[in-house]
């Protein structure tokens, strides 16, 4: 968790050199109400609250990052308070949840406040505020909802790398977050099975099934630029506790959910629907892993069967 929380913080910085101080305000709200949400939590059930778990901290970090920086200071809290007193505290707590507790959260007010969640302002722009609400800002329209019309977007896909599109406040710098996920790696925080089959799955799709009149290579490109992808591809899929715990079930998941987040993304009215794509690959994480416990067995047992051939061979 503490290397996840580095690596928010350079998001935060970048989203803080977009969009100024909100992204803080934002930020703070995800997490001062994650961590309450999670004490209070702890003492209905009748256990002290671990210091060193810093899974609510992460929780809180990662909401907001997910929502425009023009969003109303309750959004945050709201998904923050649903992602952990309903997805992550009734299944047990930390390391026992489901389904990931912030696509949980986002859901939540992704379906119910839809208009605050999908309206995105310019980079670079002023968001005028009082305080707590958000008096005017500039809007403009994603890659995402463009991609949605069939349409080709007006940004290039530089200004997409370096995240100067807009977008969720935190998930538009495409180069940061491809550093962020080499250094996960790396650290060994998360494994390179789901985030790698996830994109090959996802890049194979568009391929196959471009949205935009344009060469299929640049459906790729800007497909995996837009939106929530490549965010939620490297910091919602790279959840140990949600997603199979066998490397070959992990590449499976992975590849199935490249294909799950694109028919979302081809046939939903939502601009931006990886949350609930993620959710319903939860669900299916224990089958996988079921399955791939039972293809194991047979490959050792196979294994044993043909050295003990060998061995009977040897003895006549």
């Amino acid at each position: 968790m503490l290397d996840l929380i580095v690596v928010l913080l350079i998001l935060y910085a970048m989203a803080f050199y977009y969009y100024g101080s909100r992204v803080a305000i934002l930020g703070s709200a995800g997490i001062v109400t994650s961590v309450l949400a999670d004490a209070l939590c702890s003492k209905i059930v009748g256990r002290k609250p671990n210091p060193r778990d810093l899974s609510s901290v992460a929780t809180g970090m990662l909401i907001p990052l997910m929502l425009p920086a023009s969003a109303p200071l309750y959004l945050p809290m709201i998904a923050a308070v649903v992602a952990i007193i309903i997805a992550k505290h009734p299944f047990g707590g930390v390391g026992h949840n489901v389904f990931n507790p912030a696509a949980v959260g986002f859901s939540f007010v992704a379906i119910s406040f839809t208009a605050q969640v999908f309206s995105y302002p310019a980079p670079l722009s002023e968001i005028i505020t009082d305080g707590l609400r958000v008096l005017h800002y500039v809007p403009d329209t994603s890659s995402a909802f463009t991609l949605g019309l069939g349409a080709i977007p007006r940004f290039q896909l530089v200004d997409m790398a370096l995240g100067n599109h807009p977008g969720p406040m935190g998930a538009t710098n495409i180069l940061v977050i491809f550093a962020c996920l080499l250094y996960l790696i790396f650290k060994g925080t998360i494994r390179w099975h789901i985030p790698v089959s996830f994109f090959i799955s996802v890049s194979l799709f568009t391929y196959l099934f471009p949205r935009m009149p344009a060469p299929r290579h640049m459906s790729v490109a800007y497909e995996l630029m837009s939106g929530m992808l490549f965010f939620g591809g490297v910091f919602l899929l790279g959840d140990p506790v949600t997603t199979p715990k066998r490397n070959l079930s992990r590449i499976v998941f992975g590849a199935v959910c490249g294909i799950v987040v694109m028919l979302f993304r081809n046939f939903s009215l939502i601009e931006e629907p990886f949350a609930f794509a993620i959710l319903i690959m939860n669900a299916s994480a224990w089958g996988m892993d079921m399955f791939a416990e039972r293809f194991y067995k047979i490959a050792r047992r196979k294994r044993v069967e043909a050295f003990a051939g060998k061995k009977t061979q040897k003895k006549a």
